[in-house]
């Protein structure tokens, strides 16, 4: 829990090195999160997403700033990060102009040109997800590296 705190304190802190132990368990206090404000909806009311979105909103900024750290303690740039969301939502405006031009057009939702740019973002996204699970499990560059000191060396 002490890991998560430290995280949502260092909410903006995008600089500096965060440790896999730091990066995993505010991955898990967050699902945790996530899965009571969830829970939270559905008793208070049923269909809606109140809490879940609020959850997620208050995550988004020290998810993203752990996940850059996390990439400088492998001794990568969160430059790759930036480039993953905004290539993300590009693609999301493409999928939606993309099929909103073909139900207009009276093809319907399911035209060949949607059909290409969904399974081929898809496959992007999960392939760059994979690098970024590999990444976020490999152990940090020992020692100093160009984004600041070794946090277990700090710790221990």
């Amino acid at each position: 829990m002490k890991w998560f705190i430290k995280c949502i304190r260092n909410y903006v802190n995008f600089s500096g090195r965060a440790r896999r132990r730091e990066y995993w368990n505010f991955v898990l206090f967050s699902f945790l999160l996530m899965i009571v404000a969830m829970i939270l909806d559905w008793i208070c009311f049923g269909q809606s997403s109140f809490f879940y979105g609020l959850s997620g909103l208050f995550l988004f900024l020290p998810n993203l700033a752990v996940m850059a750290r996390r990439l400088h303690d492998t001794g990568r740039s969160a430059k790759i990060l930036i480039w993953y969301y905004v290539i993300g939502f590009v693609w999301t405006i493409a999928l939606i102009v993309s099929g909103a031009s073909a139900i207009l057009s009276g093809m319907g939702a399911m035209s060949t040109g949607f059909l290409v740019l969904l399974i081929a973002g898809s496959v992007v996204f999960l392939v760059w997800g994979i690098f970024f699970l590999v990444w976020f499990c490999t152990e940090g560059t020992p020692g100093e590296n160009q984004y600041g000191p070794d946090p277990k060396q700090i710790e221990e």
